[in-house]
């Protein structure tokens, strides 16, 4: 299996999977969908790099559930500060704000919502990533020709949305 391709499948699937969380949270929580968010259409980044970081990760460090919990728990935090920094500094928006909870960071991060995504990561890895790898490698074939169209699309909502926002 290719490792780069199996990853950009990851990134898809998960980007994917992390709009449709967030869209159901947004509706249990509040009774309605989420109408603002970075992108237009239903990829959500900040899930396909954690998704694939994680990943890549556990092919080193499986056996070890203390370390996959810690990192379950870390790459996800990272990832949104990171890209909850980005933002605001790029387009001068904060797409969320933690800082009514108590332990954040810079209302980026927070204590409650690392370990929500610690959790769901953890049984992410160990429950649906196999699933998910069964399917890729049953229907590799189609994947070959799917991924770059889903590719595609992610770059042109990027595009799109960054256009937008820059006002170019």
């Amino acid at each position: 299996m290719d490792l780069a391709l199996y990853s950009i499948f990851n990134f898809v699937v998960y980007s994917f999977a992390g709009w449709i969380i967030e869209e159901l949270y947004c509706l249990w929580v509040t009774g309605g969908f989420k109408t603002d968010g970075f992108l237009i259409g239903p990829f959500k980044p900040m899930y396909g790099i954690t998704g694939v970081l994680l990943i890549l990760f556990s092919r080193y460090f499986d056996k070890n559930v203390v370390v996959m919990l810690i990192l379950c728990f870390l790459v996800p935090s990272i990832v949104e500060g990171v890209s909850g920094y980005g933002l605001k500094m790029l387009f001068g928006k904060q797409y969320w704000d933690y800082s009514i909870l108590k332990y954040n960071f810079y209302g980026l991060v927070s204590l409650k919502f690392s370990v929500y995504w610690m959790l769901l990561s953890f049984v992410g890895l160990y429950f649906v990533e196999p699933i998910v790898y069964n399917f890729f490698t049953v229907s590799f074939r189609y994947w070959l020709v799917s991924i770059p169209i889903l590719t595609s699309a992610f770059f042109v909502d990027l595009f799109l949305t960054v256009k937008r926002l820059a006002n170019i």
